[in-house]
């Protein structure tokens, strides 16, 4: 993996989760991943010179900006991971596509509206440029086993979904959108009510109508606790997968058999099932990321994947504010919302995080 890379944004994906002495699955930040993965951090970005020193100090990269358009004329950079707040990705993924990288692994969520993740799509496949979205969970062993379990059949025809994750339809839910996406695959509607709070990307309900009638009722509304994860009805079994990335992660599966309680009905019974050894999603993606520069290897999360999560978000502010279900595609390319900086706190400010 000789590549030299570039990180803009050195807040708490790029850089600074890995000082959480909380957190025990590690690395699970960019730098981190990359510096597991023997690849050179050749330049970092940010726009707070505290954060490039102690950037600097951690890693050992020389090459600091506070500027990234600097950055990205005067470094030869292979890969570019961006990890800004949402609103600067499509400037950054334009000017980092035109300056002839390999690679652009963008936070999530990827846009503000469908309009920049149109441009930020449209400008990779102009300079060839491959586009990978960080939705966690696509490279995460416990949700690869749950969709790879499904994809199977072995729960037979999906019948239903019931979803949970925080608020910040945007910030947080966005990863619930993409994975159920995963399971089902393309959303075709969506009929929604937002509760609006006083930070720029509140939470909401609704349902979610997916390919074959497939339904999905998501509930991500403001509570003190962090839960995520979904269950999954089928004709044949059900299963719930839940977890963040870095912990908490649980798999339950279970089968229709002959009933051992009363003659001619099926009742559900567990299988036994060990959650996959965990490693670190963004180190695999990174992996799956040098694999599709070297081999062409089709990278599990692209920007139309990114986009598709994207639009599902904006379609339950699109529900809420006509009080309609509407359609996907979403016509409306011009709506723009800006996500959240945390789901953790009630306000969405990380300066309210204790």
């Amino acid at each position: 993996m000789n590549y030299k890379v570039g990180i803009i944004g050195l807040g708490r994906i790029g850089s600074l989760f890995e000082e959480d002495p909380k957190i025990k699955k590690k690395p699970c930040t960019h730098a981190g991943s990359y510096k597991e993965l023997g690849i050179e951090i050749t330049a970092a970005c940010d726009i707070r010179k505290d954060r490039l020193e102690k950037f600097s100090k951690t890693f050992g990269v020389k090459n600091l900006y506070e500027d990234y358009k600097d950055m990205l004329e005067k470094e030869d950079l292979d890969i570019v991971s961006i990890c800004t707040h949402a609103p600067d990705h499509r400037d950054i993924c334009v000017k980092a596509a035109e300056s002839g990288v390999k690679a652009i692994f963008c936070e999530k969520p990827m846009a503000c509206s469908l309009k920049e993740a149109d441009e930020m799509i449209e400008v990779c496949k102009k300079n060839k440029v491959i586009l990978a979205v960080d939705h966690t969970r696509r490279w995460d062993t416990c949700f690869e086993k749950i969709t790879e379990v499904i994809k199977e059949g072995k729960i037979g025809k999906i019948l239903y979904m019931n979803a949970y994750s925080s608020v910040g339809l945007l910030n947080g839910t966005i990863h619930l959108f993409d994975l159920l996406r995963s399971y089902a695959g393309n959303a075709k509607w969506v009929d929604a009510k937002i509760i609006k709070d006083e930070s720029t990307d509140p939470g909401g309900y609704g349902l979610i109508g997916f390919e074959n009638d497939v339904r999905a009722y998501v509930n991500a509304i403001w509570k003190d606790y962090i839960y995520f994860g979904a269950d999954v009805m089928g004709t044949h079994g059900f299963l719930k997968g839940t977890g963040m990335i870095r912990s908490g992660r649980s798999f339950e599966f279970s089968i229709s058999k002959e009933s051992e309680n009363e003659s001619n009905i099926k009742e559900l019974y567990p299988i036994d099932t060990e959650v996959p050894e965990w490693k670190s999603p963004i180190s695999e993606a990174i992996k799956n990321i040098s694999n599709a520069i070297d081999k062409g290897e089709k990278i599990k999360c692209t920007g139309e994947d990114g986009r598709a999560a994207l639009e599902i978000a904006l379609a339950f502010h699109e529900s809420n504010n006509t009080g309609k279900r509407v359609s996907l595609p979403l016509q409306n390319r011009e709506l723009r919302v800006i996500p959240r900086e945390t789901s953790f706190t009630k306000s969405g400010l990380l300066e309210d995080r204790k």
